[in-house]
């Protein structure tokens, strides 16, 4: 009787754990990008057990949370869940991902060791130059660490490559101000810069003593001088937004596909062509019109409850607070007065104010009764 052949067996590979390290680390990482992209998702409905961290209330929306290194501090210190970790399956064997509380405490927010680090290269290059250091170990191979820099990607959006108008015209007739963007990566903040953004600013530059210390404050628009926001701005290595580029993200294209129309439209709000079809322009008709929730989450005009990060609000390429809201500090190269875009929740939803390309004119000083937020651009290198 012929012996039957052996099955070949199987010896289970042995890699040396910094190798396996490696490999868990790379299987993680979009579980780690989805973590500090979408800490909203993540955000219980109970609310969050780090008050040092967050202290949140129903006028924040849940798109804060997004990029936010205050989530990722209170996600990882068990603010969020009971021993937390990232599950990775790999080589038939479960792994559990974790950061590691690997920095010195910031004494100006808190005495804890932060499980992050802000983090700004000296000397601008390719490489990211800002933003939030972190530490990774895998709880079944002991002994070995990853650092990883996480960038803020959820701040600003692209402004497409096209044919703009700036400002209002007289007559339709008249193509006014016209510009294009070709050949440019422009970025720019999708909400104002806050009270957040401006602490991290703060301590970067060693000012811990001039940060916003009331953490219900921190998601809220930063009401900085125009000399202080400009500065901000160029730290990171932004600008401060340009009215042109304000009017291009809020002004929605006819035709998205046609980059290059031969008559470029100039819309009096972000969500309808024709302003007098909108809520405002029925406001300036009558005078009894009563606000609509949409009409809030539309636009934020007197009569409106305080909501920040709401995100009813996105024009065509994802800009928020085009009308509404606070008013806005703008850069204008093309008519230099006109550097504030006035329409916020100030003024009755039939101000003449509410209405694209109508700006106003800011002397750079805040006031208790007018706050003037802003936000910042970029243009990244082709």
């Amino acid at each position: 009787m012929r012996p039957r052949p052996l099955a070949p067996v199987r010896v289970k590979r042995i890699d040396p754990p910094e190798k396996l390290f490696t490999q868990v680390i790379e299987a993680s990482q979009k579980k780690i990008l989805k973590l500090w992209e979408e800490g909203d998702r993540y955000f219980p409905k109970e609310g969050t057990r780090c008050e040092e961290e967050i202290l949140h209330d129903n006028t924040v929306g849940r798109s804060y949370y997004q990029c936010n290194p205050h989530f990722w501090q209170c996600y990882w210190q068990g603010g969020v869940k009971e021993a937390p970790s990232l599950e990775v399956e790999l080589f038939g064997q479960t792994f559990h991902v974790v950061a590691r509380a690997a920095f010195a405490p910031i004494p100006a927010l808190s005495q804890n060791p932060r499980y992050y680090d802000l983090f700004k290269r000296k000397e601008s290059g390719l490489r990211l130059n800002y933003g939030y250091m972190v530490e990774l170990i895998v709880k079944e191979i002991p002994g070995l660490s990853q650092p990883m820099l996480l960038a803020d990607t959820c701040r600003d959006t692209y402004l497409p490559e096209r044919i703009y108008g700036y400002g209002k015209v007289k007559d339709e007739k008249d193509e006014g101000f016209i510009w294009d963007n070709f050949g440019r990566n422009l970025f720019i903040d999708k909400f104002y810069v806050t009270n957040r953004q401006v602490n991290e600013w703060r301590i970067l530059r060693g000012e811990p003593s001039k940060i916003e210390i009331n953490r219900s404050q921190w998601p809220k628009p930063a009401l900085l001088s125009l000399k202080d926001q400009i500065n901000y701005c160029n730290f990171y290595g932004k600008r401060l937004l340009e009215a042109k580029l304000f009017d291009a993200a809020s002004m929605s294209p006819a035709d998205l596909k046609e980059t290059k129309p031969s008559r470029v439209l100039r819309p009096g709000t972000p969500w309808q062509r024709d302003h007098s079809r909108s809520f405002l322009g029925m406001a300036r008709i009558n005078p009894d019109y009563q606000l609509a929730p949409l009409d809030c989450q539309l636009a934020q005009v007197h009569g409106c409850h305080e909501r920040y990060f709401s995100t009813d609000s996105a024009t065509w390429m994802g800009l928020h607070y085009s009308l509404g809201f606070y008013p806005e500090s703008l850069r204008n190269f093309i008519e230099p007065t006109k550097n504030l875009k006035m329409s916020s929740r100030f003024f009755l939803p039939a101000s003449e104010w509410h209405e694209l390309g109508v700006l106003s004119n800011w002397n750079g000083v805040q006031e208790k009764k007018l706050p003037v937020a802003f936000r910042c651009y970029e243009e990244v290198s082709p």
